[in-house]
C-alpha cells in the first residue's frame, strides 16, 4: 500500500499545473471527502478534444480514463494497483504527452 499516493498527484499538479494551463490545458481537480475510509485525489487534463481522468487512492490503487474526443467519445479504462511514486510519475507524464499530441493529429 501506498498511502501517499494522493499527497504525490497533488504536489504534481501543484508543480505542473501553472505550466500545463499556460500551454492551454484544462484543469479540474477532485478532492475526496476527508471522512471517507479509502481516501483519493483525482485530475482531469484536456486539451483540443483529448484528455485523460486520473485517480488515485491511498490504497495505491490508480484508474486511468483517457478520451479522444474527435476518434471516440467513449473513454478507455484503466486499472493498475499497487503503484508506487516513480510509477505515478511516469504515467501522469506519458498522459500529459498523449494528451500534447493531440493537435495535428486528426
Amino acid at each position: 500500500m501506498n498511502e501517499a499516493l494522493p499527497g504525490l498527484l497533488r504536489a504534481r499538479i501543484h508543480e505542473s499545473g501553472p505550466r500545463l494551463e499556460g500551454a492551454g490545458f484544462t484543469l479540474e481537480v477532485f478532492d475526496a471527502a476527508e471522512r471517507t475510509e479509502k481516501k483519493s485525489f483525482g485530475i482531469y487534463v484536456e486539451k483540443e478534444g483529448r484528455g485523460f481522468y486520473l485517480t488515485v487512492w491511498n490504497s495505491g490503487e490508480v484508474q486511468v480514463s483517457t478520451i479522444d474526443y474527435e476518434v471516440d467519445p467513449s473513454p478507455r479504462e484503466k486499472y493498475l494497483s499497487d503503484v508506487h511514486a516513480d510509477q505515478l510519475r511516469a504515467e501522469f507524464e506519458k498522459l500529459v504527452g498523449w494528451v500534447s499530441e493531440s493537435k495535428g493529429q486528426s
